[in-house]
């Protein structure tokens, strides 16, 4: 009898779970769009035309931290594990201090958005050290270089429109004269993106040795030159020093070429030094700029040591503390400083002492880690070295950048701090093999079943209804140029390719997801992307408001503030410009105006115009020109009672009355305006002329007196010629001496 041969059946190998491997492909490709997006995007639609990279900086990395979170559910695993807790409890210690200066803020609305913001960077640092691999370093790495080609090359556009206009077509061309900006807010940010994109493509050329990154490194320098940043030049050198001395004391086999690295970081160091020179001496206000709002800053820091007044609130309280000169400087009384042009006291302001020693702290873990993590590595792992260098040396040159700047609180370089933050901690945290996890049923299939079926619904709304608010903005704006016609056609292109795109990760997400939670996680960031589009829109009508009133529509411009506020109701600024269209157009008559904003009673342009300044005066009460624009609002009503008064005789003692309250009304807010603003010379007019209604020849010459002798602290000789020469009070002062005439027995 032959033998029985019997074989051991396979044990069938589970299937990988298909949304947990689709999502961790997705991570790194959506941060690394989404820097390209937010570094390249700008919209002259919008009041402020960088709003849509905040927009789209919000809307992505809500759309990372969903996806993050279905990952986690997917893989029921906790993200957070013993090997990378230690790494990341510096940064969730200065978050949490962060966010109880936030909670003892008083005027927690204002400051929201920044505060969230803070939360949101937080939270992609998170996300890139806990799950993001080299290879996906390496993504990110690709779409940096990308996104250098793109601004750095089209820098050079701008260079070529100061001596051949019309090289650039697009409309913000010669928004800052000569100075160049690229797709950035101003020059100074895009001398920022120069410096850390340069240490990324220079470590690049270091590691590849592709010639085209050394032309992008010349081609960034060109531009650097014609931003006259000067803080850039000082941070392009710091950086570069910081990368020589990393890479000759601490990469692992590495110490040929020290004297050229050494010879070449020093020569960097003084031509920064020199050309940081002359752009001081070419533009020498800034630096007295920056010099009063660091004194000023420093005063915050010494009443409120400890605990700070909270993120976002610099903005807020500031204008309590800021000297006369900057008024003198910028030439204006209605411009807000919202940052302190210094992050180390900007971080002691608002986070107190103990929020800066966390904030160091933070920085000190990382670059310990980072030259520990250096000198570990293998000779095998060297690729992963130079990463680490590169994006350690970057994120030092925009920190050394925001020493004298503000735009690490801007989101074309703050959501660059957080993913630099994250990829240091990514590639310096043990790296701990894991297991993918498995395919799993559903739990309810036919309840799934439903749910992917509304959200897809849902989904599909919000797309629609992103596409409708967008084609409302565009409706609005006038295509007279060529480039304003390309301007909305990559507008157009970026929107619609960003709703695909949107539309595809969640729906692959929905097709694939076994668990209920993934599905209604989406319905979450569908609800959140449409919120952070309406905050969008809402500063474009607020531009259209804006634009209508300055060409005499101050009627039809109301129309433009409502939608405003109605997409946007939180934000002050908005209620404020409205209260001054009606303290213009002022219609005494009592009625009911939906088109004006009223929802259950009939108001006057008077009572509405006082609704907004008082919930402006709730939330931001220390604005230079709010009580200064209460105190004209009582003023002009005041000065319509006078005039009434004289038109009916019957009638003119309650006028007078009801004039000399409003008078009183008037006077208050403008002495609370004067303690904020003390240069003003409009204020200094009407409490004088006020005094002359009443008669008072002794106040009247008492506010002239007091604006001659210039604000308390200001002795320098340029700045109090401004009130010597003053025509508009030397009027003042001669209709004084007449009343002062006629008076005389």
């Amino acid at each position: 009898m032959s033998k029985k041969h019997t074989t051991t059946p396979k044990i069938p190998t589970p299937a990988p779970d298909g949304c947990a491997a689709f999502i961790r492909k997705a991570l790194p490709q959506v941060t690394g769009w989404l820097i390209l997006l937010v570094s390249v995007c700008f919209f002259t639609g919008t009041y402020d035309s960088a709003h849509v990279k905040l927009t789209l900086m919000q809307i992505g990395v809500c759309t990372l931290l969903v996806l993050w979170a279905a990952l986690k559910i997917t893989e029921h695993k906790n993200p957070f594990t013993h090997q990378n807790l230690l790494f990341l409890t510096p940064l969730f210690v200065y978050l949490g201090w962060q966010t109880l200066s936030f909670l003892c803020f008083p005027y927690k609305l204002e400051a929201a958005e920044e505060f969230l913001r803070l939360l949101m960077y937080g939270g992609v640092s998170t996300l890139i050290a806990c799950e993001f691999t080299a290879q996906d370093v390496r993504t990110l790495t690709n779409f940096m270089v990308a996104t250098a080609w793109i601004c750095l090359v089209y820098g050079l556009f701008q260079i070529a429109n100061i001596w051949l206009p019309g090289v650039d077509l697009l409309p913000w061309h010669g928004f800052f004269g000569n100075r160049i900006f690229s797709t950035h807010a101003n020059p100074n940010f895009f001398g920022a993106f120069i410096v850390f994109s340069s240490a990324i493509i220079g470590i690049q050329f270091a590691q590849t040795r592709k010639k085209s990154l050394l032309v992008l490194l010349a081609i960034g320098l060109i531009d650097l030159a014609f931003t006259e940043s000067k803080g850039a030049w000082l941070a392009y050198a710091g950086m570069l020093v910081f990368a020589a001395f990393t890479y000759t004391n601490f990469m692992v086999n590495v110490r040929t070429h020290l004297s050229k690295f050494n010879l070449a970081a020093l020569a960097v160091l003084l031509l920064a030094g020199a050309a940081a020179g002359v752009y001081s001496a070419k533009r020498f206000q800034s630096v007295s700029f920056r010099t009063y709002t660091w004194l000023s800053a420093f005063e915050m820091v010494k009443d409120s040591p400890i605990l700070g007044t909270g993120p976002g609130s610099f903005k807020l309280v500031y204008p309590a503390y800021r000297r006369p000169q900057i008024f003198y400087i910028e030439n204006a009384h209605n411009n807000e400083t919202q940052h302190a042009e210094n992050e180390i006291l900007e971080q002691a302001a608002t986070g107190g002492l103990v929020g800066l020693a966390l904030g160091l702290w933070l920085l000190v873990a990382l670059f310990w880690g980072t030259f520990k993590t250096l000198r570990a590595f293998p000779v095998e792992e060297e690729p992963r070295q130079w990463a680490l260098l590169g994006y350690s040396a970057a994120l030092m040159g925009l920190l050394i950048h925001s020493v004298v700047d503000i735009s690490l609180h801007f989101a074309s370089s703050g959501l660059l701090a957080a993913v630099f933050i994250g990829v240091i901690l990514a590639l310096t945290i043990p790296v701990v093999p894991s297991q993918p996890p498995t395919q799993t049923q559903a739990k309810y299939p036919r309840l799934l079943f439903l749910t992917r079926i509304v959200v897809a619904l849902v989904l599909i709304l919000a797309a629609g209804y992103a596409v409708r608010e967008f084609y409302f903005v565009w409706r609005n704006m006038a295509v007279q140029t060529w480039g304003e016609g390309m301007l909305l056609f990559f507008a157009w292109s970026v929107l619609l390719g960003c709703i695909g795109a949107l539309l595809y990760v969640h729906g692959k997400v929905l097709y694939k997801t076994t668990r209920l939670s993934v599905a209604l996680l989406l319905l979450l960031c569908a609800a959140s992307n449409v919120f952070f589009l309406r905050l969008f829109t809402a500063n474009h009508y607020y531009s259209l408001g804006v634009a209508l009133v300055q060409r005499g529509y101050a009627d039809t411009s109301l129309g433009a503030f409502n939608d405003a506020i109605r997409r946007n109701p939180f934000l002050a600024e908005y209620r404020h410009y409205r209260a001054n269209v009606f303290a213009t157009t002022l219609n005494l008559t009592k009625h009911f105006s939906a088109e004006r904003g009223d929802t259950d009673k009939a108001r006057t342009d008077f009572d509405r115009a006082v609704d907004d300044f008082q919930y402006t005066l709730r939330h931001n009460p220390n604005h230079a020109r709010l009580h200064q624009d209460i105190g004209q609002l009582y003023y002009s009503l005041g000065m319509r009672q006078l005039a009434a008064a004289q038109n009916d005789p019957s009638q003119m003692f309650l006028y007078q009355q009801l004039a000399h309250e409003n008078f009183t009304l008037a006077q208050k807010a403008l002495q609370k305006a004067l303690a904020l603003d003390p240069v003003n010379p409009d204020t200094y007019l009407i409490l004088a002329n006020m005094a002359v209604l009443r008669h008072d020849v002794t106040e009247a010459q008492h506010w002239v007196d007091t604006y001659y002798q210039g604000p308390k602290g200001v002795t320098e000789e340029e700045f109090l010629k401004h009130h010597r020469d003053n025509p508009q009070m030397q009027n003042m002062q001669m209709h004084i001496n007449r009343l002062r005439a006629t008076l005389q027995p």
